[in-house]
């Protein structure tokens, strides 16, 4: 490997792995400068005592004034001061980065989220209602074989229900209806009408389960929602409804 090689590859580690080299450099920097600011100001104390002659008990002191002690100590905290610059210059450094990486994140999310938005309604467009039926069954399947297990989920009870179901959004299992979980969209979609907006957990608050974190920053705007159900069997063997929607939940 020639050096231009070797270069090209340190530059990749480095820009790949740049926010945590910036975090160290701030966290270094922080202790770095409290201990610099702490040798200059026993330095800066050393100068005025001096200066004021309060050394010699003898002698007749001088109290100088604010601006004289700061055209004598300066100096002391150059150091500290730069190493402070520093510190900061890092701290936003990695908060640059992160942000740029986050609005890169929200832009493939968007991305994947519309090619997904479109080929859904082109298969729906393509495939007979039967089809359409067993394509949604057979992806929540899948979905929920990817699961560690039934045994390992906890079944949420709600008011009422007698009727096994499976929520795609947050991967949890509850007790319901399939008549009380169209009932909640209705109302979501009442919502939408008189507020404009909706969040996921308003939806589980009408179906009466525990809102998730992000749920508050996911919901629809300006849009109606129509409820997709698949029949799917659990790990345990029992047949379940899975519950997702035509019109997925975007970041508010």
């Amino acid at each position: 490997m020639n050096l231009a090689s070797y270069v090209k590859t340190a530059k990749s580690v480095i820009t790949a792995n740049s926010p945590v080299l910036l975090l160290g450099t701030t966290i270094a920097g922080v202790v770095t400068t409290g201990v610099l600011a702490a040798k200059a100001g026993y330095q800066a104390r050393g100068i005025i005592d001096e200066a004021e002659g309060t050394y010699d008990m003898n002698a007749e002191t001088t109290e100088l004034t604010m601006q004289q002690k700061a055209e004598l100590t300066w100096s002391c905290y150059a150091t500290a001061g730069i190493s402070g610059a520093g510190t900061i210059a890092a701290a936003v450094g990695t908060h640059t980065i992160h942000t740029k990486r986050a609005n890169a994140m929200a832009a493939l999310y968007a991305v994947t989220s519309n090619k997904l938005d479109d080929m859904t309604e082109k298969a729906e467009e393509l495939l007979s209602p039967k089809k359409r039926q067993e394509l949604q069954n057979a992806t929540a399947q899948k979905t929920i074989d990817r699961e560690s297990g039934f045994e390992n989920n906890e079944v949420l009870m709600t008011d009422e229900g007698t009727e096994l179901c499976y929520d795609e959004w947050s991967g949890r299992y509850f007790m319901s209806s399939l008549p009380k979980i169209e009932a909640a969209i209705n109302d979501v979609n009442r919502q939408l009408i008189d507020e404009g907006d909706a969040s996921l957990n308003d939806f589980y608050d009408h179906i009466g389960l525990p809102g998730i974190p992000m749920g508050q920053a996911f919901g629809w705007s300006g849009i109606k929602i129509e409820g997709r159900f698949g029949a799917v069997t659990a790990s345990d063997g029992r047949a379940a409804i899975s519950v997702w929607f035509h019109e997925a939940p975007k970041e508010h």
